[in-house]
C-alpha cells in the first residue's frame, strides 16, 4: 500500500501536535513515596507494638516470682520497651528511601517516556488526572497514571522488600534490633538490678524467642487484614493531582 505525500504530511502534523505527557518529577516522586511510606509506617508500628507487648509479657518468664518487686519489674521492663520504641523510630526513618527506591530505581522503574504508544492526554495546568487515566495507562513509564495503574505490583514489591529488611533486623542476637537496642537496654537493667545477673541466660533466651516470634509473624506484613482498603484510593487520588 502506498501513502500519498498528503497522508505523510498529515501523520507528521499529528505527531507534532499530539499533546505530550509529562512524567512524575521529583516533587511528585517524593510525595508519592511519602504517601506509601506513611501507610507502611502504620503497619510497621503494629509490629513494634507487638514486640513491646511480648517483652512485657515474657521477658521475665522462668524467673522466680520474688526476684524483683513490682516496681522493680515495671522499671526494668520500661528500660527495654523504651529501647524497642527507639528501634521502631529508627526503622520508620528508613521507610521513605526504601519505598522511593522500589518505585523509581528498581526495575522496572517508573520513569521514562509515556507518549509512545499514546494512552492518555495530559490535562491542562491546574486540572487533575482522572481515574480513567489510571485505568488507561497500561504500560510502565514515568507519569502518575502509570504508577496508579500498577499500584498492586508496586505494593507487592515494596512489601517483599520491607518484609526481608525487617525480618533481618529482628533475626537473632546479632540483629540490628537486638545488638543496637535490646542488648544495651538489657545491660542497663542488669546494672540497675544486680540480682538479675544470674538469670542472664534466661533473659537472653526469652528475648531471642520474642524476636523469633516477631520474625515469623512478619510473613503477614501489610496483608489484607493490616492494609486499610481506603488507603489505595487515598494514594491514587493524591497521585493524580500531580501533572
Amino acid at each position: 500500500m502506498r501513502f500519498s505525500t498528503a497522508a505523510f504530511g498529515a501523520l507528521a502534523t499529528l505527531a507534532v501536535f499530539m499533546p505530550s505527557v509529562s512524567a512524575c518529577e521529583h516533587v511528585c516522586q517524593v510525595n508519592v513515596s511519602r504517601a506509601f511510606s506513611d501507610k507502611y509506617e502504620i503497619v510497621s508500628n503494629n509490629y513494634f507494638t507487638l514486640l513491646t507487648n511480648k517483652v512485657k509479657d515474657s521477658v521475665f518468664y522462668g524467673l522466680p516470682k520474688d526476684t524483683l518487686t513490682a516496681d522493680e519489674t515495671t522499671a526494668s521492663i520500661k528500660v527495654i520497651t523504651d529501647a524497642v520504641a527507639e528501634a521502631g523510630k529508627a526503622w520508620s526513618a528508613t521507610l521513605f528511601q526504601t519505598v522511593f527506591t522500589s518505585i523509581f530505581a528498581d526495575e522496572p522503574k517508573f520513569k521514562g517516556d509515556c507518549n509512545n504508544p499514546h494512552r492518555v492526554t495530559q490535562p491542562p495546568k491546574g486540572v487533575w488526572w482522572k481515574m480513567a487515566d489510571c485505568h488507561n495507562m497500561d504500560y510502565i513509564c514515568g507519569n502518575p497514571p502509570s504508577i496508579c495503574h500498577f499500584m498492586p505490583m508496586i505494593k507487592t514489591r515494596i512489601v517483599k522488600k520491607l518484609i526481608g529488611q525487617l525480618q533481618a533486623k529482628v533475626d537473632g542476637d546479632e540483629s540490628d534490633v537486638y545488638e543496637g537496642y535490646i542488648e544495651p537496654a538489657l545491660q542497663t537493667v542488669l546494672t540497675q538490678q544486680p540480682k538479675l545477673v544470674e538469670f542472664t541466660p534466661i533473659l537472653h533466651g526469652n528475648l531471642n524467642q520474642i524476636l523469633e516470634s516477631i520474625k515469623l509473624s512478619l510473613v503477614n506484613f501489610a496483608d489484607e487484614a493490616q492494609w486499610n482498603k481506603d488507603w489505595d484510593l487515598q494514594i491514587k487520588e493524591m497521585l493524580l493531582t500531580f501533572p
